[in-house]
């Protein structure tokens, strides 16, 4: 993810609430922000209510301070009845067993919710040894691939056990959530079928990762992704979204909730285009993926931050090779990469 702050959109809230506590955006609707343990220190989520119904957008990590933290919650305004969870990601999905044992119905997409089963079922040998795997083969530095000799499932690490039932939502499907009626949209590319929510009545959308208003979504291609391109998957639904009004109020996962749909589906499209022609033009000679970090990340990789890195070097060598206008080969195991005169 790279960062901007952009002047074209607005900021309802100049400032987001302290960890746990709760703003009310409009009557029924709340955010709460919740501590994360990585770079990307927080993430929003979304609680909606009525008289009769309450829906929790999203849940943080599995973390002690992040239960502790939706306890006191619960003791002011009890358990929702519902969990919404937009994508497979911890930070959305990392306490939805956690949730449905104090009796929250579960929903997502059916796609999410495979990936989050395929990924707690895979054990620590094997999730460690597809990473190694992954690394070696797109010329990833020795030290990160020998770093992960000491590493299980990080996935499982940040995440409880997913309960066993999950209601499946769909792109086209209505809802009614705490007094409110949403259409359900999904977004594709930074993960493969998350979860959006749409509200014409109050012009809201739930954007989840998909338009983030000071960072760009991370769009990768990893191991576990059903999805075989995914930059031109996010293209496409950056496009579709921008049929909604530009004056939307936009609810992301991270960041502040802002204005300015339009404006920032554009800054999200230059900014790929601008990567893909970067990546076009250093490929007149042969890389590997790996090879490409310094010129698409100007800062020092942390062992986390690397996977996202590769995934989203591949996503973009995938977009141009779909083109026809990189080429790959393979050599030793290592994938090499070379733009098509």
């Amino acid at each position: 993810m790279s960062s901007h702050n952009p002047l074209d959109i607005q900021f309802p809230w100049a400032e987001a609430p302290a960890y746990g506590q709760r703003e009310t955006i409009m009557d029924g609707l709340d955010w709460i922000r919740l501590p994360l343990p990585f770079a990307l220190n927080h993430v929003n989520c979304w609680h909606l209510y009525s008289d009769d119904d309450s829906c929790l957008i999203d849940t943080g990590v599995s973390t002690k301070e992040t239960t502790e933290l939706w306890n006191a919650h619960a003791n002011q305004r009890g358990w929702p009845s519902k969990l919404l969870v937009t994508h497979f990601h911890p930070d959305h999905s990392g306490l939805a067993g956690w949730f449905a044992e104090r009796g929250a119905s579960v929903y997502s997409s059916e796609i999410e919710w495979g990936v989050v089963k395929q990924l707690n079922a895979v054990d620590a040998d094997t999730y460690r040894s597809i990473y190694q795997q992954w690394y070696s083969s797109h010329g990833v530095d020795q030290s990160y691939i020998d770093a992960l000799a000491h590493v299980g499932n990080t996935y499982t690490a940040k995440t409880v056990s997913p309960p066993a039932q999950c209601q499946y939502l769909r792109a086209g499907d209505t809802i009614e959530l705490g007094g409110r009626t949403f259409a359900v949209l999904t977004g594709q590319g930074h993960s493969p079928d998350m979860i959006m929510l749409h509200c014409a009545d109050d012009n809201i959308l739930i954007a989840a990762d998909q338009v983030l208003p000071s960072i760009t979504p991370n769009v990768s291609w990893m191991p576990h992704n059903p999805d075989a391109n995914p930059l031109a998957s996010f293209i496409a639904c950056l496009e579709k979204l921008r049929e909604l009004p530009e004056e939307t109020l936009v609810l992301p996962s991270h960041g502040l909730p802002f204005t300015g749909l339009h404006q920032r589906i554009d800054f999200l499209l230059d900014h790929h285009q601008k990567r893909l022609s970067e990546i076009q033009h250093a490929l007149t000679t042969e890389h590997t993926a790996a090879q490409l970090f310094p010129l698409l990340f100007k800062r020092k990789l942390d062992h986390q931050q690397l996977s996202f890195a590769l995934g989203e070097t591949l996503a973009h060598l995938i977009y141009l090779q779909d083109l026809a206008q990189v080429q790959s080969e393979t050599r030793d195991g290592i994938h090499l990469y070379r733009a098509i005169k």
